[in-house]
């Protein structure tokens, strides 16, 4: 759980869960890690299917996935 502060009061938000490893099965790809994909660059330029993405890595740990 993380604090969230919305200006008024302070309410207890529940953090995302994290993906284990052990519960991908055969049939789904493996995750690939940030790093594999940025190779040490702070973004990255994807193409799917014609169209153009950017990834982005924030200073503090984010990724933005835009058009």
């Amino acid at each position: 759980m993380h604090r969230s502060y919305d200006g008024v009061s302070v309410a207890e938000v529940p953090t995302r869960p994290l993906v284990r490893r052990e519960a991908v099965t055969v049939e789904q790809e493996s995750p690939i890690a940030s790093k594999e994909l940025l190779k040490g660059q702070r973004q990255v330029w994807i193409d799917h299917g014609g169209t153009l993405y950017c990834l982005k890595a924030t200073s503090n740990g984010r990724l933005y996935l835009t058009k």
